[in-house]
C-alpha cells in the first residue's frame, strides 16, 4: 500500500469539515438530534451529507423540522437499502471540493459540541486522523477503559482538550481490539480520497477502514475525553447476540473481515499469529452456534453456512463431526 504525504494544516486552519450520517432507523427524532448535534458543533464551518438507506421513517421527513438556515448545510441522499458501509461510501462520493476534514456520525449518537472544535485542534497540530473516547450503549465503562487504552501510549499535546499523539502501533490496536468508534472519527480527506469502505462484509467494514487509514496517516492523535454519545437506535452487531439466528452472520462476516486483512496487509508474524488464531476462534463460534439453533429448532439462513463453507473448506467436517459427536452424546444419555 502506498504511503502518501498529507499536507500541513498549519497553513490553513479553516479547512472545512463535511460530517457523513448513514440513515436507517425505525424511532423518530433520533437523526434530527444526531443532525442538530453537529450544526452545533463550536468554531466550525461544516456541511452535512444524511445518506437515507430505504429507512423505514424518510429522512426528508424527519428533518423537517430544521429551520431554513439550518437545511441549507444539509443534503439529503437517497438510495436503496445497501447498509450503512455503503451508504457512508455515497457520502464520501457526494463530498463538496472543497472538504478537508471528513467526520462520521451514526443517525442514533450525538456529539458533545466541541467536539470537532477539538479535532481541528489536533489537526493543526499536524494529525490525520483522530479520535476520541466513547461509552457504548448499555456498558458503565468507556471503550477505552475496556480496550485498556490509556494516556500511556501517547504523548500529550499542548493544544485542545486531552490530546494525544499515539505513539504504540494502531495498526495492533485495531487488529486485537479496537478503541475506535465511528462516531468519533475526524480525518484529513487528502490521506484516504481514495479509501472506501468495505461491502463484501457487514460487520467490521468500519475497522477495516480505520486499517486502512493508520497505514496513511503520518500522526494520529486520540481525545480520552467522550465525545459521542451513543444512542438506542437500529444497530446490526448488537442484535446479532448469542443464541440468535445472526449471530451465524456475525460469525461469518467477521471470518471475512479477519481473511480480507490477512491477504490485504502485509502482517508481522505476531500478527498473523493472532489474525489466525482469531479466524479459528471465529469458526469455532459459528460451528457452536449453528449446533446451538439446530438443537432449538430456529429458522436458519443456509446460504451464511455455505458461504462459510466456500470461505474456509474444512468447517464442513468441524460441522460434521459436532453434529456426530452430538448424536453420539444424546444416545449415551441413560
Amino acid at each position: 500500500m502506498t504511503q502518501q504525504t498529507a499536507p500541513t494544516e498549519h497553513a490553513d486552519p479553516d479547512l472545512s469539515v463535511a460530517v457523513i450520517i448513514p440513515f436507517y432507523q425505525r424511532c423518530s427524532g433520533l437523526l434530527l438530534a444526531a443532525v442538530r448535534s453537529a450544526l452545533a458543533q463550536q468554531a466550525v464551518t461544516l456541511s452535512v451529507i444524511v445518506v437515507d438507506d430505504s429507512s423505514p421513517l424518510s429522512a426528508r421527513e424527519e428533518l423537517a423540522a430544521l429551520s431554513e438556515q439550518e437545511r441549507r448545510r444539509v443534503t439529503v441522499i437517497e438510495q436503496r437499502n445497501a447498509g450503512p458501509g455503503a451508504a457512508r461510501n455515497r457520502g464520501l462520493a457526494a463530498l463538496p471540493h472543497d472538504t478537508g476534514i471528513v467526520a462520521f456520525l451514526d443517525s442514533d449518537d450525538q456529539w458533545v459540541p466541541d467536539h470537532l472544535a477539538n479535532a481541528r485542534a489536533a489537526m493543526r497540530a499536524g494529525a490525520d486522523f483522530y479520535f476520541s473516547d466513547y461509552v457504548p450503549l448499555g456498558y458503565q465503562s468507556s471503550t477505552f477503559e475496556q480496550c485498556n487504552l490509556t494516556t500511556a501510549a501517547g504523548h500529550a499535546l499542548e493544544t485542545g482538550q486531552q490530546l494525544y499523539i499515539y505513539t504504540h502501533k494502531v495498526f495492533d490496536a485495531l487488529l486485537l481490539k479496537s478503541p475506535v468508534g465511528t462516531s468519533t472519527v475526524v480525518y484529513r480527506r487528502s490521506i484516504g480520497a481514495d479509501i472506501r469502505f468495505r461491502t463484501d462484509f457487514s460487520y467490521g467494514e468500519d475497522v477495516f477502514f480505520w486499517m486502512e487509514l493508520s497505514q496513511r496517516a503520518r500522526m494520529i492523535v486520540f481525545s480520552t475525553r467522550c465525545e459521542a454519545i451513543y444512542g438506542a437506535g437500529v444497530n446490526i452487531a448488537a442484535s446479532a447476540v448469542w443464541g440468535t439466528a445472526r449471530n451465524l452472520h456475525r460469525n461469518y462476516y467477521d471470518f471475512a473481515l479477519h481473511q480480507a486483512i490477512k491477504q490485504t496487509f502485509q502482517l508481522t508474524p505476531e500478527q498473523a499469529r493472532w489474525n489466525d488464531a482469531w479466524m479459528n476462534e471465529v469458526a469455532r463460534s459459528f460451528v457452536a452456534s449453528l449446533l446451538h439453533l439446530l438443537r432449538r429448532r430456529v429458522t436458519i439462513d443456509w446460504s451464511i453456512v455455505r458461504r462459510f463453507v466456500g470461505a474456509r473448506p474444512k468447517i464442513l467436517l468441524e460441522i460434521v463431526t459436532m453434529l456426530v459427536t452430538a448424536k453420539w452424546r444424546q444416545n449415551r444419555k441413560p
